[in-house]
């Protein structure tokens, strides 16, 4: 019998001929976009009772509460490390590079900014999960989820809480069916989805601003290939390169789709049976992972602004670097809550620290460019921490790890 390809092989193969298409026809390529747009609301639809149902199965299948905040206190201190190192390592390389220097940029209209971070910060708390649900308001379904996870685990003694657990378990296994049903589509929308991309921002023009995207590339490609496999070969015991061949699926996917939610139903299915995390750990920490833990963010901001400072000649002090290294950390956490996303909060720093704001609009006309290796750096990120925290805890399925089983076939299986 002839072996079938494996997924990861077949989204590979579908991001490659979907490069090529889009290059070869250009913006005739948008055509096929709907094919793409299909895959993406399919994802989408799983996204919200995926994530409740997880996230409360997570945490109220905690019967140790301490095992809880265990688990929750172990990546937390891989956010913060990991986060201040992302935002070190812009900075960095935006004193290596100096993509601000001697670069000519007409000045555009000016950019409004009407964001306040405390406000953004309230918001995580819903006064109406009802509401929040179906706005698909991901942070406050986290909060939701996770009160409703504690409270259950709570009453796990009697018939009532005994009662919820078997409901919250059945919709957690309707969902991971579904979402396997789902992946089955998925070479082809990756297809469509890169093939758009090329085919309609290949011949954009970067005049004066390619540099700083040379430098966020950069930036990236250090955290990864250095910061996470010094995290994973050291501190977490593994192999980096088992690792990334673990969690392609889900690198390929945010790298396409440009969205770290979209990309949440193939990352749990990556690190629960490709990396060996337990279901429950997988369940409690990806949902919240995807919208606070965003090292592409910690490391875009003291880009930006050090690309606004060098290209108006404006010396920053050794105290302004610190202030915007912590504030690209604090951002990074917050961007989820944010409308505009990346884009607005480069705003909000450029205005904290007194720099020019003429960027932002640049900025955004290419951020297609900017949120594809953004999404896939964070999505890595969170897999980066998982597997830390599972071993960490030493609960982390090394023999899993070790054999790279393959999704698709496992799915069937299921």
């Amino acid at each position: 019998m002839k072996k079938k390809l494996s997924l990861p092989i077949k989204i590979l193969i579908g991001l490659v001929l979907g490069a090529i298409t889009g290059f070869i026809f250009g913006e005739k390529v948008s055509i096929i976009q709907p094919i793409g747009t299909v895959f993406l609301r399919l994802l989408r639809m799983t996204i919200v009772p995926l994530v409740f149902f997880s996230i409360v199965s997570g945490v109220s299948g905690f019967s140790d509460l301490q095992r809880l905040r265990k688990v929750g206190f172990t990546f937390i201190k891989y956010w913060a490390f990991a986060s201040i190192a992302a935002s070190l390592v812009g900075a960095l390389f935006a004193f290596i590079i100096k993509p601000g220097v001697g670069i000519p940029l007409p000045t555009p209209e000016n950019v409004e900014v009407n964001v306040s971070l405390i406000d953004s910060l309230v918001e995580w708390i819903p006064d109406n999960p009802f509401v929040a649900f179906t706005d698909g308001n991901m942070l406050q379904i986290i909060v939701f989820a996770l009160f409703t996870g504690i409270s259950i685990a709570l009453i796990s003694d009697t018939k009532a809480g005994q009662l919820m657990n078997d409901i919250i378990k059945s919709g957690a296994d309707l969902m991971g069916k579904m979402v396997s049903i789902v992946l089955k589509f998925a070479p082809i929308g990756v297809f469509a989805l890169i093939a758009n991309v090329i085919g309609t921002v290949g011949g954009l023009a970067l005049v004066g601003i390619g540099k700083m995207l040379v430098t966020q590339y950069v930036a990236y490609a250090f955290i990864i290939v250095v910061v996470y496999s010094v995290i994973l070969k050291l501190l977490a015991k593994v192999n980096p390169l088992q690792h990334y061949r673990n969690i392609f699926p889900a690198m390929v996917m945010a790298f396409t789709t440009q969205s770290s939610s979209a990309t949440i139903p193939v990352t749990m299915e990556s690190m629960k049976k490709r990396a060996g995390v337990p279901d429950d750990m997988v369940n409690l920490i990806t949902a919240p992972a995807a919208t606070i833990n965003m090292h592409a963010c910690a490391a875009e901001m003291p880009i930006y602004a050090l690309y606004a400072a060098q290209r108006y000649g404006i010396t920053l002090s050794p105290l302004d670097l610190a202030q915007i290294v912590v504030l690209g950390v604090i951002m990074a956490a917050g961007v989820a809550g944010i409308p505009g996303g990346g884009i607005m909060m480069s705003a909000v720093l450029l205005e904290i620290m007194g720099l020019p704001l003429d960027i932002v609009p640049w900025i955004a006309g290419i951020y297609v460019l900017i949120d594809m290796p953004n999404t896939m750096l964070n999505v890595t990120g969170d897999t980066v921490g998982m597997v830390y925290t599972a071993s960490k805890l030493g609960e982390l399925d090394r023999e899993v790890f070790d054999s790279a089983k393959d999704i698709a076939t496992e799915s069937q299986d299921n």
